[in-house]
């Protein structure tokens, strides 16, 4: 009888045959929501600074010369 063959390496992934990238994509997709989700919180933070500045614009006084 012929002996059958050994199993060498197993590979973790989507296709594991064509590329290792397939095992670590979860963490692609992880850190493209992760930035996603921070460039919102920057943007909204700034918006929020934008109008406190144009708000207070108007309370600021211009300064003064001293008086000699």
């Amino acid at each position: 009888m012929k002996e059958k063959g050994k199993i060498l390496k197993v590979k973790t992934g989507y296709n594991p045959n064509s590329s290792s990238i397939g095992s670590v994509l979860p963490v692609f997709f992880y850190i493209a929501g992760i930035a996603g989700m921070l460039s919102v919180f920057i943007i909204n933070m700034f918006q929020k600074t934008d109008k406190q500045i144009k708000q207070n614009k108007d309370n600021l006084e211009p300064v003064s010369e001293k008086n000699e």
